[in-house]
């Protein structure tokens, strides 16, 4: 019998992962946002996608710095250093959120569907 290293997706997955974990220092809680036009949805993790705090707000995407900033308190709160924010690069609002969080000094993540905001937004 032939063992397989990584059956299926496996190895495509798990490189994934690891691609972006070098992109979220493992002292920074990951801020997930789903951006829509005028309601977004956060949420605070940890590096197992453990939610720290989920939150809606009604706001349009240059308006959100109130948003970050209470992630950052969530995430200070929790024991993190700062955040790393995360979404997914689709139409013009992810420009805005990259300044914001520019603006801050933290780091931002472009990726796919944010897998974190997308498991935290199933119980808002």
């Amino acid at each position: 019998m032939t063992v397989v290293a990584c059956p299926g997706g496996d190895c495509n997955r798990n490189a994934r992962l690891a691609r972006l974990r070098r992109l979220l220092p493992p002292e920074n809680a990951i801020v997930g946002i789903d951006l829509a036009d005028d309601k977004q949805a956060a949420v605070v993790t940890d590096h197992d996608s453990r939610v720290i705090a989920r939150r809606r707000v009604s706001a349009r995407a240059w308006e959100l710095g109130g948003l970050l900033d209470w992630a950052a308190g969530k995430a200070a709160a929790a024991g993190f250093a700062s955040v790393t924010v995360a979404c997914e690069p689709t139409g013009h609002r992810w420009r805005v959120l990259d300044q914001l969080a520019a603006e801050r000094g933290w780091r931002w993540c472009a990726c796919g569907r944010c897998w974190s905001t997308a498991r935290g937004r199933v119980r808002i």
